[in-house]
């Protein structure tokens, strides 16, 4: 499956076959069966620029171009049923007309259309469905069309263009998920100060933005916390200051249009600890993407996930250590904000983190101090729609680093087609606006104001339904 970038659209392609009944004695009328094609691209991942795309849907059976051989095909494949009979063929059609059969030279209802007129079928009596596609007018201005509905048989193939264009002002959500482990202190007190230039900085983007803020640390389990009784209550107790218990994850505040709930939240955070190095960052980035309500991300707005940490991340396996041997089963686990799996369950695969990412539309910037940085964007073939940047000491710089990876992320536009079923191809080549044209890629980098980019599809394929 082609992983998106900077815009997710889903096209779920799927066979429609138009279909006739048996002839009977009661009646002839005819069926067919629509098949709707959603295209559901989430309007908060759409490009920078206006994209045109254009897919072209394709539906094989063995068969070859009218020679003999066709007629063979049809006539000579012993279909005792329509179904059986489009199966074997674009060009092959099927009589309904009761009484054919009648005549001792007609052995069969399935042949080329041709032939089955000049046998005395009547043509308003054959089944022979052509590929049809209608096309919904979207109302919204970024996205035509939102619906296409395709009939078609096997063999067949279709095109249809989507047209995809950003909004110059549209919602953001901007969370915020911060390692409060006793290594980031500093940081976090810094957050406080810099929360608000980054909300005037990202103003220049939307007027309409939300600000939330997350804590996590790791599994409060040994080996990796300390869990003599004292420090179970206050890790940080050697150092005669109070730190929060370990946590895996704490949604300390859902997405809010308040920027000042925001930096008070961030101030009045208190920090927490553990023992070991990694800390459990896929395991709180998962509750994040999937906890959609509790977080309070909007269907209708951009979601970016700003990830601060300055230590790599655990792995799904090493929840073994701690006696951990359950799945992570991807789903949401918070009760009154507090993540209440973090004991039960394995941290995350990657694979399992992105297809959550993917399937909640969110963008992740990991915003990484000192050296780990390198470890964070080793991970980026891995993870789709994902930016690691480096972020400076006094964190002065991150108000620049999430626009431009922001900017970054929505300036590459890919198409990605879900759901795909076998005997259905899908081949797309992508026109970027500097004018290259490669069969087969979907994607255009460094799409730019006002720039158009169109995608065609061409080429048909044998293979069976």
């Amino acid at each position: 499956m082609v992983r998106p970038v900077g815009v997710r659209l889903s096209a779920a392609l799927r066979s429609a076959r138009t279909l006739r009944p048996e002839p009977d004695s009661s009646h002839m009328e005819r069926r067919r069966r629509r098949q709707r094609v959603p295209l559901s691209p989430q309007p908060h991942h759409l490009p920078t620029k206006k994209i045109l795309l254009t897919l072209l849907y394709l539906m094989s059976g063995a068969f070859t171009e009218g020679s003999p051989g066709v007629q063979n095909a049809c006539a000579a494949g012993e279909a005792t049923k329509c179904t059986e009979c489009l199966l074997l063929g674009p060009e092959c059609g099927w009589c309904f007309q009761e009484d054919f059969l009648e005549d001792p030279l007609q052995n069969t209802r399935c042949d080329l259309v041709t032939n089955l007129i000049r046998k005395g079928c009547n043509s308003n009596l054959i089944e022979f469905p052509v590929a049809k596609i209608n096309i919904e007018e979207s109302q919204l201005s970024q996205l035509a069309p939102s619906k296409v509905s395709l009939h078609l048989r096997p063999g067949t193939e279709a095109s249809f263009i989507l047209k995809v264009q950003r909004l110059d002002d549209y919602p953001l959500d901007l969370y915020h998920l911060v390692d409060t482990s006793a290594s980031m202190v500093a940081n976090l007190e810094r957050l406080n100060s810099v929360g608000y230039s980054l909300s005037q900085k990202m103003a220049t983007f939307s007027s309409n933005f939300q600000f939330g803020f997350g804590s996590f640390v790791d599994k409060p389990v040994s080996p990796f916390i300390n869990i003599q009784p004292d420090k179970l209550v206050n890790p940080c107790s050697n150092y005669e200051t109070f730190c929060l218990p370990a946590h895996g994850f704490i949604n300390v505040l859902p997405l809010t249009e308040n920027i000042r709930e925001f930096t008070k939240a961030v101030e009045e955070h208190i920090i927490s600890g553990n023992e070991d190095t990694p800390e459990g960052v896929l395991d709180a980035m998962l509750q994040v993407a999937v906890c959609e309500n509790h977080i309070g991300w909007r269907k209708e707005a951009k979601r970016l996930l700003l990830m601060i940490t300055d230590q790599i991340s655990h792995l799904a396996l090493d929840s073994k250590l701690g006696g951990i041997v359950l799945p992570n089963d991807g789903n949401c686990h918070l009760k009154n904000n507090i993540y209440t799996h973090s004991t039960i369950m394995e941290h995350p695969s990657v694979g399992l983190l992105v297809d959550k990412l993917l399937e909640n539309n969110i963008h992740v910037i990991f915003a990484v101090q000192g050296s780990r940085i390198t470890w964070y964007k080793d991970l980026i073939p891995l993870m789709p729609g994902v930016v690691a940047k480096q972020l400076n000491s006094e964190l002065s710089n991150l108000s620049e680093l999430v626009a431009d990876a922001y900017q970054m992320l929505l300036s590459e536009v890919e198409l990605q087609v879900d759901n795909h079923i076998n005997g259905i191809y899908v081949n797309i080549t992508a026109i970027c606006p500097d004018g290259s044209e490669i069969s087969g890629h979907n994607k255009c980098m460094n799409v730019k104001a006002n720039d158009t980019a169109v995608t065609m599809r061409e080429g048909a394929h044998g293979g069976d339904l």
